[in-house]
């Protein structure tokens, strides 16, 4: 079963990041979803589509639309993966499709975290803060900053979900802070 909550370590001190807004604009991707989505019908089929676009715009797939979940809750994504086991559907989990290779895009069907982006606790004590993998890096730095809280590290690109951005080995600048996988408990 694919998790759907994180635990971080988020630390009390400031971290500089760089934004790449101005490279998206550029290639004409939009930061209103998750990634560029249109919904298209294949007039020969009568069938309809997603078609989804990574964000550099170097990789994109038709998927059909029945098979493009974004579950809302946590039941629905168990749902989701249950039923996708069952019938032997490949689903293939994408986040922001900040990647410039095609890995997670699949026809077959794929399974967006996108709305499942809440943060669920915030442990000061611990500085630890409990979230769902879709929520957007910029989202929930932006969450816990009145808990004195900030991530101790940061990847180059705050578009990202928590759930990419803790399975891609991110890693900030410094020999002394280690990849945001080892800081989840």
């Amino acid at each position: 079963v694919v998790p759907s909550l994180y635990h971080a370590h988020a630390h009390a001190h400031a971290h500089s990041y760089s934004f790449v807004a101005a490279s998206l604009a550029a290639a004409g991707i939009t930061l209103g979803g998750v990634l560029k989505a249109e919904q298209a019908q294949d007039n020969t089929a009568g069938a309809d589509f997603t078609h989804i676009v990574n964000w550099s715009a170097t990789h994109d797939v038709q998927v059909p639309t029945n098979k493009y979940y974004q579950p809302e809750t946590h039941d629905e994504l168990v749902r989701i993966v249950a039923e996708a086991d069952k019938s032997r559907t490949k689903l293939r989990p994408v986040g922001s499709a900040l990647s410039p290779n095609g890995l997670a895009l699949n026809g077959e069907g794929m399974l967006s975290m996108a709305l499942l982006d809440n943060v669920v606790h915030v442990d000061q004590a611990k500085r630890q803060v409990t979230c769902q993998a879709g929520i957007r890096i910029s989202e929930l730095v932006e969450a816990i900053r009145p808990h004195g809280l900030t991530l101790q590290n940061y990847a180059s690109i705050r578009e990202q979900q928590v759930g990419g951005f803790t399975q891609v080995g991110a890693h900030g600048t410094g020999a002394s802070i280690p990849p945001v996988d080892e800081t989840v408990v």
